[in-house]
């Protein structure tokens, strides 16, 4: 059973995740040739998978927290290892037809993080699992749940194409070889004038 102390964090959490996975239905929705559809190049399909999967996960474990008398442990466990199996199958498709060094660091960026955190999740689950009562188990949860957030949202920004700077965002970012043909194209490509179709 969840302390009364993060029922309010618990509560906000499953609030926040629902209109985020909504928000991400949304955008998926507008061109999904693009992004889940399976003609669509695969790091659109890798990058949309990777933040659908972190939404669910931080959504499903928030609201399980707040059922009455239920182990925590038990549901974070089940589907914290569903996102690390995910995670492990996209794994799998992003590096098999990787192309060079660079296109495996992008690739396996999205991915390590990911592993990492879904895997201190299911430590934590076995944690309460076996103490249901202790408070230590969970704030570990909670600042795990920001990092899966994190995962998510960012994830999602990359899908949406928005400009991206810095390092994590721009050379890191899975979709920087996908999108620069795309983007290569449209430059060159003359807008037609107004009027005509």
């Amino acid at each position: 059973m969840v302390p009364q102390a993060f029922i309010t964090f618990f509560s906000t959490s499953a609030s926040a995740g629902a209109a985020l996975v909504g928000l991400l239905f949304v955008a998926v929705s507008i061109a999904p040739h693009e992004t889940v559809k399976v003609g669509a190049p695969i790091e659109r399909q890798a990058t949309s998978a990777s933040a659908f999967t972190a939404l669910l996960d931080a959504f499903f474990i928030s609201l399980a927290a707040l059922i009455p008398n239920n182990n925590l442990g038990i549901v974070t466990f089940l589907v914290g290892g569903v996102a690390f199996l995910s995670t492990l199958a996209l794994a799998w498709q992003l590096l098999k037809n990787r192309k060079d060094w660079r296109n495996l660091l992008r690739r396996g960026f999205l991915v390590v993080g990911s592993l990492i955190i879904y895997g201190y999740e299911c430590y934590f689950a076995l944690l309460l699992i076996q103490m249901p009562t202790d408070v230590g188990p969970l704030d570990g949860m909670a600042g795990l749940l920001l990092g899966v957030y994190g995962i998510g949202i960012v994830r999602a920004w990359q899908l949406l194409g928005a400009r991206r700077f810095g390092l994590f965002s721009g050379w890191l970012n899975l979709l920087h070889e996908a999108d620069a043909p795309h983007q290569a194209g449209s430059e060159e490509r003359p807008s037609a004038p107004v009027g005509d179709s």
